[in-house]
């Protein structure tokens, strides 16, 4: 399965300005199952907005990319 990136916009209650806010990954066959799945479970406030292909983590600086342990979604996809 595919897993899909969402976002949520509302109100940023520090602010106030309308913000996105990362919503939670959705695993789905499909981009349109993917928006049925956050319709039937309650999730009708997110949007799915992205197919996840890559994960990328920094190291400890927070800035610098570790490419040596990226996750790649697309291999997964392949099985």
């Amino acid at each position: 399965m595919k897993t899909f990136t969402t976002i949520i916009i509302a109100i940023n209650p520090i602010t106030g300005i309308l913000t996105s806010w990362g919503g939670p990954n959705i695993q789905a066959i499909n981009w349109k199952d993917a928006e049925k799945y956050c319709q039937v479970n309650g999730l009708g406030y997110c949007k799915v907005d992205g197919e996840l292909i890559c994960e990328i983590p920094c190291y400890n600086d927070g800035v610098s990319p570790d490419f040596r342990n990226s996750i790649d979604y697309s291999l997964y996809q392949m099985n």
